[in-house]
C-alpha cells in the first residue's frame, strides 16, 4: 500500500464517521417536542444565533491554532467537539444549556478547517486532486447514509428523536477514537515552515560541496553529519533572532498572502461572491428547520432526512459534473452567477410564500444544488490566482467574511434584539437578498460585455484607418480574416 493512502483512508473514515448523524436532519422537532419544551420562537432567537456569533469569533481563532498546533490536535478537538455537543444536547435542560450546544458545536464547526488542509501535508502534490476527492466524497456519503437511517428509523417509528441522538453520539464516538491515531505533522504553513536557506550559508556550503556524495543530495537535511557542520557556521545570534522575529515572520506571510491574493480583481470578485453567498447559504440551512416546523407541526410525517439525504447525493453528483466542465469563467462567470444568484432568489422567495411542506422541501433542495455549482466554480476560479500555501488562508477568510455578514443579518432578521421575524418573513427576506446580489452581477455583467464590444468596435475602427485599401487584409474574406 502506497504511504499516502493510509491517512487518507483514516481521514476519510474519520469525515464519514463524524458525519453520520441521523438526529441532525431532526434538531428543531428535537428541541420543541417534549424533550425539551421550547418554543420555535426560542430556538430561533435565542438558541439557534449564538452559533453564528461563535462561530464567527473562533473562525480565525481555530485556524492560527490549527498551523500552530499542527492539525492533528485540532482534528482530534473537531471529535471530541461534537461529543460533547450531543452530550449536551441529550442531558442538558434550559436555554442555557442549549445556548452551550450551539457554542461548542461552532467550535467543532470551525475546527473543519483542519480537517480541510491536514491530508495536505501527508500526500504528495501529485494526489492533491484525489485525496481531496476521497475526503470529500466521506463528508458527503456520511452526511447521506445518516440522513436515509434517520429518515427510515423515524418513518417506521423504530426510534424516536432521543434514541436518534444516542446514535449520533456513537459515531462521533467512534470518529474521535480513529483521530487519535492518525499520524501527526511535522511541519505547517505559517508557523512551522522549513528553515529557508541562508545565502552566505549556501555559500559556504557550495565551497564544501567537493565530492561527488555531497553533490547527490538536493536538501541540505539529507547530508550526512550536516548538522555539526550547521552549527559551526550558522552564530548562536542568529538563532536568537530567528526565535525573536518569528512572529513578525508570520504576519508578514499572511500579509503577503492577503495581498496579492486581494489585490487582483478577478480573485476579488469572486470571493466577494463567495461570502455573500454563503452568508446567505448559512442562513438557510441554519433556518430551515423551523419553516418546516412552522408549517407542518401537527403532522407525524416528517421527511427532513429523506430531503437532507437527497440535498447531499445529489450535491456530491453536481459537484463532480462541475468538475469535468470546460468553460472559461472569465467570460461567463459573471452571466452564470447572476443568472443562478436570482434563480436562488426565486427559490427562497417561494418558500417563504407558500404553505405546502412539499414546496419547501422542492426548493430548498434546488437552493442547495445552486449553491453548490457556483460554489465550486468560485472555489477552482479563486484558487487559480492563489499560491499554493495560502488556500486555507484565503478560503478561511472569505469564510470569515461570510460569517461577519451572516452575524449582521442574524441580528437584523432573526435576533430577538432585531426584527425577530416569523420563519416565512425571514425566507422573504432571503430571498430578497439573493434577489439584489444577481442583480449587481447582472449590472456588473452587462458593463463588461457593452465594454468589451465598445473595444472591439474602436479596434475593428482604427484597423480600417490604418489598413490602406487594396491592402491584402482588405482583400481576405472578411470569413477567413484573423485580426490580432
Amino acid at each position: 500500500m502506497e504511504k499516502w493512502l493510509g491517512p487518507c483512508l483514516l481521514l476519510s473514515a474519520f469525515g464519514f464517521l463524524k458525519e453520520f448523524r441521523p438526529s441532525e436532519p431532526f434538531v428543531t422537532e428535537f428541541l420543541v417536542g417534549t424533550w425539551k419544551n421550547f418554543t420555535v420562537q426560542q430556538v430561533m432567537q435565542d438558541i439557534y444565533p449564538v452559533w453564528t456569533y461563535s462561530y464567527l469569533v473562533l473562525l480565525f481563532i481555530v485556524f492560527i491554532v490549527t498551523d500552530l498546533l499542527l492539525y492533528k490536535p485540532v482534528v482530534v478537538f473537531e471529535g471530541i467537539s461534537l461529543v460533547i455537543t450531543w452530550c449536551l444536547l441529550i442531558w442538558g435542560q434550559g436555554i442555557a444549556a442549549m445556548q452551550a450546544v450551539e457554542f461548542v458545536y461552532a467550535a467543532s464547526t470551525a475546527s473543519k478547517v483542519a480537517y480541510s488542509t491536514y491530508i495536505y501535508t501527508q500526500v504528495p502534490v501529485a494526489k492533491f486532486q484525489i485525496v481531496t476527492a476521497y475526503t470529500k466524497a466521506a463528508l458527503l456519503t456520511g452526511r447521506c447514509f445518516a440522513g436515509i437511517l434517520g429518515q427510515i428509523l423515524v418513518a417506521t417509528g423504530t426510534c424516536d428523536y432521543l434514541a436518534l441522538n444516542y446514535i449520533s453520539l456513537g459515531f462521533v464516538s467512534c470518529s474521535t477514537v480513529i483521530a487519535f491515531f492518525l499520524p501527526s505533522v511535522s511541519r505547517s504553513i505559517y508557523f512551522h515552515r522549513r528553515k529557508p536557506r541562508e545565502r552566505s550559508l549556501n555559500d559556504q556550503l557550495a565551497q564544501l560541496e567537493t565530492s561527488n556524495e555531497l553533490h547527490t543530495y538536493q536538501d541540505r537535511d539529507e547530508i550526512p553529519s550536516l548538522g555539526k557542520l550547521i552549527q559551526s557556521l550558522t552564530p548562536v545570534e542568529h538563532t536568537n533572532q530567528n526565535n525573536k522575529c518569528r512572529e513578525n515572520s508570520v504576519c508578514l506571510l499572511f500579509w503577503e498572502d492577503f495581498t496579492a491574493a486581494f489585490s487582483d480583481n478577478y480573485t476579488l470578485k469572486w470571493s466577494l461572491w463567495w461570502a455573500f453567498a454563503t452568508c446567505g447559504f448559512f442562513q438557510v440551512v441554519n433556518y430551515i428547520q423551523p419553516l418546516w416546523e412552522a408549517l407542518d407541526s401537527e403532522s407525524e410525517n416528517v421527511y427532513n432526512g429523506g430531503v437532507e439525504a437527497l440535498h447531499a447525493f445529489l450535491g456530491a453528483l453536481t459537484t463532480l459534473a462541475v468538475g469535468h466542465l470546460s468553460i472559461d469563467w472569465s467570460v461567463y462567470g459573471e452571466p452564470v452567477i447572476a443568472v443562478i444568484s436570482l434563480f436562488e432568489g426565486a427559490m427562497l422567495f417561494v418558500a417563504g410564500n407558500t404553505d405546502i411542506l412539499w414546496i419547501t422541501y422542492a426548493t430548498y433542495i434546488a437552493f442547495c444544488l445552486s449553491y453548490r455549482i457556483l460554489i465550486t466554480i468560485a472555489s477552482s476560479e479563486v484558487a487559480k490566482g492563489l499560491k499554493r500555501e495560502s488556500y486555507g488562508f484565503i478560503f478561511g477568510f472569505n469564510t470569515f467574511l461570510a460569517l461577519i455578514f451572516q452575524a449582521i443579518l442574524t441580528l437584523c432578521v432573526t435576533d430577538g434584539v432585531g426584527l425577530a421575524l416569523d420563519p416565512q418573513s425571514q425566507f422573504k427576506i432571503y430571498g430578497g437578498y439573493f434577489g439584489v446580489l444577481g442583480t449587481i452581477f447582472s449590472a456588473m455583467a452587462a458593463y463588461n460585455i457593452f465594454r468589451n464590444r465598445s473595444r472591439v468596435y474602436a479596434s475593428k475602427k482604427i484597423c480600417a484607418q490604418h489598413v490602406p485599401f487594396g491592402h491584402p487584409l482588405i482583400d481576405i474574406p472578411a470569413k477567413n480574416r484573423v485580426l490580432n
